[in-house]
């Protein structure tokens, strides 16, 4: 039950490249390092950087063994590891661990790492948003399945939980999932059972509101081959298949894409928008303040922009869609051909031979807006439409995502020149040098201050946590 995604955009990223030209002189910036330990290039692909940025974890093998190493600190080894992660916080570490044909959850808080109770199967961690709790699903001998919820409470066995997902409201203080029972699915919400129902959807998820007050998801008729969403505990409107569902921030209204009679749509409360041949995969989206709900669509072989109800122009392919903070703009990369484009509130900006896919950033204060772009082979910084420096030939081989300074007025990216990776302030290149720069997941960099940032640079073998300031 997916509708088709609208179409995927050139992602520009950190890694060694051919050597370029050279940039005007490099900045002498106040920087301090700490190692975070050894880095070997083969652990590359299991490394999870902490939602802080500050702390990094991977998995180690060694023969048939594994092991996790946080911060630098060897864990203890077992047979295999997996489904790493941090909490939102990232004070603590989770990750799933097997040993003598039993497996559990390995919890590490300030670096004192406790095996939870073993169990035939476990499912990744999975944290709350404020990070204060944490569930994960287990498989019992009998092959019936739990989930275990804040490390010691088991909840309710079940013939099955539905896909392992475990949903918490974005306050911790609720917990959702689907489990199925004598052969069919039941929502189960803070312990409480709702359905029985047929199946549930996949693609739809379960939600909670912003507050949390509000849940919904999707079920289905094996019956009618039907679906509907259900949105506290009450069905809406029956159709042949439904997709993605979105809360406004404020909690007051709802949306999500129903298919009907060979076309998809997408319904607000249940106010049904005009019909297209799709509705473009990860673009419905509520405005910060509630006010306008925009999605992409396509219309024969032409996707167009649906904001506050009214169509954009359309164009042959639709990408990236942000609103500013404020929600007053909407940013959106657009396709014509083989070029692409950043529209903004439907003014459109300058013709590049590509976007790179997730870069489009706003300030704080919603003033400016950015991204990085590429002219044949070299990519761009551009801010507020234009080409920071200005020259059609880039003296970089690669930029990384944007980031705006608290203040807004200024932007830091990473890029790389050679075998080098450095940072870029205002467009100025820092004198100190890594082989390599990794951030926060979206591989943006966070600021401690006005003039103050930090990420992690990677050189001889090692990671540093890198703190940086600017004059």
């Amino acid at each position: 039950m997916m509708h088709r995604r609208a179409y995927a955009t050139l992602t520009l990223f950190f890694l060694t490249a051919s050597s370029a030209p050279a940039a005007e002189t490099p900045a002498d910036r106040k920087f301090t390092e700490t190692s975070l330990g050894a880095f070997p290039r083969e652990v590359y692909d299991s490394a999870v950087v902490s939602p802080d940025g500050r702390r990094i974890a991977y998995i180690q093998t060694a023969g048939k063994q594994q092991t996790v190493v946080v911060d630098g600190k060897k864990e203890k080894t077992y047979d295999r590891a997996g489904g790493l992660s941090f909490s939102p916080n990232s004070q603590w570490c989770a990750y799933a661990a097997s040993a003598g044909g039993k497996w559990f959850i390995v919890f590490n808080a300030a670096n004192n790492s406790r095996e939870l109770d073993p169990h035939n199967r476990v499912g990744p961690p999975v944290f709350a948003p404020q990070g204060k709790r944490f569930a994960y699903t287990a498989l019992q001998a009998d092959g019936e399945h739990v989930a275990v919820i804040d490390v010691t409470k088991p909840g309710p066995v079940y013939e099955r939980i539905f896909e392992g997902r475990l949903v918490f409201s974005r306050d911790g203080q609720r917990l959702a999932y689907g489990a199925r029972k004598e052969g069919k699915w039941l929502v189960v919400i803070d312990g409480q059972e709702s359905g029985p129902y047929d199946f549930l959807g996949s693609a739809t998820g379960i939600h909670f509101s912003p507050s949390g007050q509000h849940t919904a998801y999707a079920v289905r008729s094996e019956k009618d081959k039907k679906w509907c969403v259900v949105v506290d505990g009450k069905p809406q409107k029956w159709y042949d298949n439904v997709g993605e569902f979105a809360f406004s921030p404020d909690g007051m209204k709802f949306a999500y894409a129903a298919l009907a009679e060979k076309k998809w749509r997408v319904v607000l409360g249940t106010k049904e928008h005009a019909p297209y041949d799709a509705i473009g995969e990860g673009t419905l989206q509520f405005s910060p303040n509630s006010a306008a709900l925009a999605y992409a669509a396509q219309t024969g072989k032409q996707w167009v922009v649906v904001a506050g109800g009214e169509e954009g122009r359309k164009f042959d392919g639709i990408g990236e869609m942000r609103f500013s903070p404020n929600g007053r703009l909407l940013a959106h990369v657009a396709r014509i051909g083989n070029t692409e484009l950043v529209v903004l509130n439907r003014r459109e900006g300058r013709i590049f031979d590509a976007v790179g896919g997730g870069t489009l950033v706003f300030s704080g204060d919603s003033q400016r807006l950015g991204y990085v772009a590429r002219i044949g082979r070299d990519p761009h910084v551009v801010i507020d439409e234009k080409i920071v420096g200005d020259k059609r030939k880039s003296p970089y081989d690669m930029l990384g995502y944007l980031s705006f300074a608290p203040d807004g007025r200024r932007f830091v990216c990473a890029a790389t020149a050679g075998k080098s990776a450095f940072t870029l302030y205002n467009g100025v290149e820092a004198r100190h040098r890594y082989e390599a720069i990794w951030s926060v997941p979206d591989a943006r960099f966070v600021f401690d201050g006005p003039k103050q940032f930090h990420y992690l640079g990677i050189k001889g073998g090692n990671i540093y946590l890198v703190e940086e300031e600017i004059e």
